[in-house]
């Protein structure tokens, strides 16, 4: 293996598949219901009138066939994660990747300053609200100075990781999803009311042109499958949960749409619609044709204010997901040599900041231009790149010619080539896209100039570097990567087996493994070591290079020897994911976990009541198995004495094993005290011991009973532990209104006990 000089191939490395189908769906539908749904009804209705369902119908149908080839290319190959360009850059010859990628960076880019701009004006609206008169005119520059002012706030939480996880955000998405659903039904409710004329005159024939400039104005609203692309690697059974996901999004995010426009429309004074498409809503901003219908819906003045309320919270959920989305695209490029190194680096707070700062200074440009130019330029972008992905699963089946797992795209090359024909035509049609009454130059035009000034700054870059560097990386052959040595397969795991796990920070403590794998032994087990790589969640789980992954291969290796001398048959692993105790977590539940093994140093962590750190005491609290917390520190062998400590809540059960298991090869004294209050509780404990007694003496281990009459439990136990080897404690089990895993004279004797201490938490 390139970059080793020792053979990993018994070391798995793994990226984390810890999302299920709602969690990827709830991601599409997070960056599908945002910005658009709230801004670009106004922008629909003014070019295709009547028929803005059927061109919001056209947009999902197109989007649906871009959909499908995501489908096919995501779940045969979800070991290519970031994202379209990936697939690309593998099927078609160069410059394609290198196109796509931009697109897809400059795409995201643009749906971010769209959701940026919306956050202004809705920001706006609720500290000042607008006079009805100034509605559908020019909006004031402090609209666009709060977009940037929240884009600022994004990117500031991007450098400082502060990020919510996927399995969260989803269920945030979930609710704001039933939130707009409310507001569809006030808004539905609200069309039987009594008051002047609402809701869409009747309309006229319907013209292919502006229904066409109506599907291609709202196409940015069914983009988001593009981040199921960029998730694939982290997804369960991606062969059936991606495809289904891709189409369960577009389907929900259609009828979410379809109903805010139907309550939206339905809510608009009549004469403001009137005269299409001459009429006074059709001249001036999108982003007010919601401010005019918002005070026809039942329930004011509260619904008004939770309105804006639920815009921005969606909007914020959208702006961050397009972000995330741009800097994992330009992060991905740069990793690749088709973007300049600096992209790449990777920073103190593990962020790229030149990445996310760059993504910030485009955004923040786009926040200058009109709400419907930005929507165009993000939809030409998407379209151009849905075109790379189909000619993309053209590639490749005629490269392929077995049928791979997962979803396939019907009648290939044929709706392929129709989509790719569509995408093109819908495109070049936006030019024809009419200027508001406020723009001096038509938002079509516009974003088409801008457009291809985009194409030609990056095209140059890729001529005259990117390009030169990646042939010169192609002549002179690349170093080994992590995705080089992924483990692909499913592992085998017999649950029935006892298993014992540990999960390691550091590859130092020796003693930790070792205990491990003496109870796997005397379980007749299976010893499982995992090193967590965490890296941050705006970044793929194959950021990291294989360097530093490689370190870790190597302290995995040398520990599982150790459980390999003993007879022990010891399972390594390297996985990489965004949050050590979930993994951690969903491991156990996979595996069936029977003993978590955890150790710690003896350092104090900041704080009263954090004993461990957040990740221990989190799984103490959490894990559905026995758990084994050792403190290692000043830990030394031969082992002379160990101090089993019992009281009427410390039972001596299971704790009696883990001595006899420690004792098997010292031969050590083993005190048993007893800290009762009483005689009838001293006689209890007392027999409790004599049982351990017997067993012990079966093999050969000395046990010496001592009762000590006492309430004042920590200083007995810390008085024990100054000429021990090891001090045992059976801790309380947590539950009721426990706040913290441990009791506080737990806590306070792990903390000050003069020796090494091993404390068990039975599971229930």
């Amino acid at each position: 293996m390139a970059g080793s000089s020792m053979d990993s191939a018994a070391v798995r490395i793994r990226v984390t598949r810890d999302l299920g189908l709602f969690d990827v769906t709830m991601a599409a539908l997070g960056a599908m219901i945002g910005a658009a749904i709230f801004l670009l009804v106004g922008a629909a209705y003014a070019v295709s009138g009547a028929f803005v369902l059927a061109s919001l119908a056209l947009a999902v149908c197109i989007a649906a066939l871009a959909g499908a080839a995501y489908a096919e290319l995501a779940s045969g190959r979800p070991d290519a994660s970031g994202g379209a360009y990936v697939w690309v850059r593998s099927a078609l010859p160069d410059p394609s990747g290198f196109l796509s990628g931009w697109l897809s960076w400059g795409g995201h880019i643009a749906a971010s300053a769209l959701s940026a701009l919306g956050l202004g004006v809705f920001l706006v609206e609720l500290a000042r609200p607008s006079d009805p008169a100034s509605l559908f005119g020019p909006n004031p520059i402090e609209v666009s100075l709060v977009a940037l002012v929240v884009l600022g706030l994004s990117a500031t939480l991007h450098f400082a990781r502060v990020h919510l996880p996927t399995r969260a955000l989803g269920r945030l998405t979930l609710g704001k999803i039933l939130l707009i659903a409310g507001l569809i039904l006030i808004g539905i409710l609200s069309l039987s009311s009594g008051g002047p004329p609402r809701g869409i005159p009747p309309g006229g024939a319907v013209r292919s042109l502006p229904l066409v400039l109506g599907a291609g104005i709202l196409f940015i609203a069914f983009q988001g499958f593009e981040v199921v692309a960029q998730l694939s690697d982290q997804v369960k059974r991606p062969e059936t949960s991606l495809p289904r996901a891709v189409f369960l999004a577009l389907l929900l995010a259609f009828l979410v749409y379809a109903g805010f426009f139907t309550a939206i429309l339905g809510n608009v004074p009549s004469t403001m619609l009137s005269g299409w498409p001459a009429c006074r809503a059709c001249l001036g901003g999108s982003e007010d044709m919601v401010l005019v219908s918002i005070p026809n819906f039942l329930g004011q003045p509260y619904v008004r204010e939770a309105f804006l309320i639920i815009g921005i919270i969606s909007m914020y959920g959208a702006l961050n997901s397009n972000l995330t989305a741009a800097i994992r695209t330009s992060f991905g490029m740069a990793r690749d040599g088709l973007l300049p190194r600096v992209f790449a680096r990777i920073g103190g707070r593990e962020v790229p900041p030149a990445a996310v700062a760059l993504t910030f200074v485009g955004s923040g440009i786009l926040v200058f231009l009109t709400i419907e130019t930005i929507a165009i330029l993000a939809s030409l972008a998407f379209l151009g790149l849905f075109a790379f992905v189909h000619a993309s699963v053209i590639a490749l089946r005629r490269r392929e010619r077995r049928s791979g797992p997962g979803f396939r795209v019907p009648l290939v090359p044929a709706v392929p080539m129709f989509a790719i024909a569509l995408n093109l035509a819908m495109g070049a049609v936006m030019w024809n896209f009419p200027a508001r009454q406020d723009s001096p130059i038509a938002p079509g035009v516009f974003a088409a100039f801008f457009g291809v000034a985009w194409l030609a700054v990056g095209l140059s870059y890729h001529w005259f570097a990117g390009g030169r560097d990646i042939r010169s990386r192609r002549t002179n052959g690349s170093a080994t990567e992590v995705h080089d040595i992924l483990t692909t397969a499913d592992d085998r795991v017999e649950l029935e087996r006892y298993r014992v796990f540990l999960p390691l920070r550091e590859f130092e403590d020796e003693n930790l493994v070792e205990l491990g794998a003496r109870i796997a032994r005397a379980r007749n087990g299976e010893l499982s070591l995992l090193h967590v790589v965490e890296i941050p969640r705006n970044l793929p789980p194959k950021a990291i290079r294989f360097r530093y992954v490689d370190e870790r291969i190597r302290g995995l290796q040398r520990l599982t020897r150790i459980g390999e001398q003993l007879g022990v048959d010891t399972r390594p692993v390297v996985k990489i994911g965004h949050k050590v105790y979930e993994i951690i977590l969903d491991t156990i539940r996979e595996e069936a976990v029977n003993l978590l093994v955890m150790g710690w140093r003896g350092d104090r962590v900041e704080g009263d009541r954090r004993v461990f750190g957040s990740n221990i005491d989190y799984l103490i609290e959490n894990a559905p198995c026995d758990v084994i917390v050792f403190k290692t520190q000043a830990f030394r062998k031969p082992l002379k004495r160990l101090v089993i400590l019992t009281s009427p809540i410390w039972s001596l059960e299971g704790i009696d094993d883990l001595a006899l298991i420690l004792a098997e090869e010292d031969h050590p004294v083993v005190e048993v005290v007893c800290l009762a209050s009483d005689p009838a509780e001293a006689e209890r404990l007392k027999q409790e011991s004599s049982r351990f007694e017997g067993r012990a003496h079966e093999r050969g281990v000395t046990v010496q009973p001592k009762v000590v009459y006492s309430t004042q439990w920590e200083s007995e136990a810390l008085r024990e532990s100054v000429e021990a080897s090891l001090l045992m404690i059976r801790a309380t089990s947590p539950g009721g209104l426990r706040k913290f895993a441990l009791s506080p004279v737990e806590d306070r004797i792990v903390k000050l006990a003069k020796c090494p201490v091993l404390i068990l938490r039975k599971w229930a």
